[in-house]
């Protein structure tokens, strides 16, 4: 916050009840668009009779009200459904990730192994963490709320994705489960003759991962991302 917030809230002791702690409820600020406000409660010199306390000046209190650790859901850009295998996607998605996250991870499956459904155990994702844009929004309370059918909120309202009625890559079901018809090869193809799932952005149920199968050779598709914190 800011100097106009003090409460100059005054502390009395007495001889009497000088050794009983008195409790202050601080209420800090929601984190800010870097993800963090700082703030300090400033402790003023004791007025006191007793020469032994009189002026004595207490240390300040410094806090950071700070967004909560989260699995951050992010875009890397336009692309084709040719990201090669899934190794290759996955270093595009860590070479773009978000700062203050530790590893990124295409968002999209290319087999019945690499399954957006397997993240957990591929990338080792903490399933209890919210899911959030890079703006701090939350798309979902965890892993499991993720691909329930629905999400918070689109992509689009998350900042995730950019375009107005812009898709990404999926190749999945609504359930982040490979379908492999419509997989660009296993994210393989750009021919205009193979299709490729691709979720919508202005989706908040099935079709925000389940969208339309389109061509491969499509260059208006986004590749998403997960990062770790």
């Amino acid at each position: 916050g800011s100097s106009s917030n003090v409460d100059n809230l005054t502390l009395t002791f007495t001889s009497s009840d000088w050794s009983t702690p008195q409790t202050i409820t601080v209420t800090g600020q929601g984190y800010d668009e870097d993800f963090e406000t700082s703030y300090t409660v400033i402790l003023m010199p004791a007025s006191s009779s007793d020469t032994n306390f009189n002026g004595a000046n207490p240390q300040d209190l410094s806090f950071i009200n700070a967004l909560p650790e989260a699995n951050i859901i992010y875009s890397y850009g336009l692309t084709t459904g040719d990201f090669g295998p899934k190794s290759n996607a996955d270093s595009l998605c860590n070479n773009a990730k978000p700062t203050g996250t530790s590893q990124g991870y295409a968002f999209a499956s290319f087999g019945t192994s690499e399954e957006i459904l397997d993240l957990p155990n591929t990338a080792n994702l903490n399933t209890n963490l919210n899911i959030r844009s890079t703006y701090g929004r939350l798309l979902a309370s965890n892993w499991t709320d993720l691909l329930d059918g629905t999400i918070n909120m689109s992509l689009g309202s998350a900042g995730v994705v950019t375009t107005s009625g812009g898709e990404w890559w999926s190749f999945s079901g609504s359930s982040g489960n490979f379908q492999s018809s419509n997989s660009c090869n296993n994210g393989t193809s750009s021919s205009s003759s193979i299709h490729g799932r691709v979720g919508r952005d202005y989706e908040i149920d099935s079709g925000w991962i389940e969208g339309h199968a389109r061509d491969c050779n499509s260059t208006s598709k986004y590749l998403l991302c997960i990062a770790k914190p």
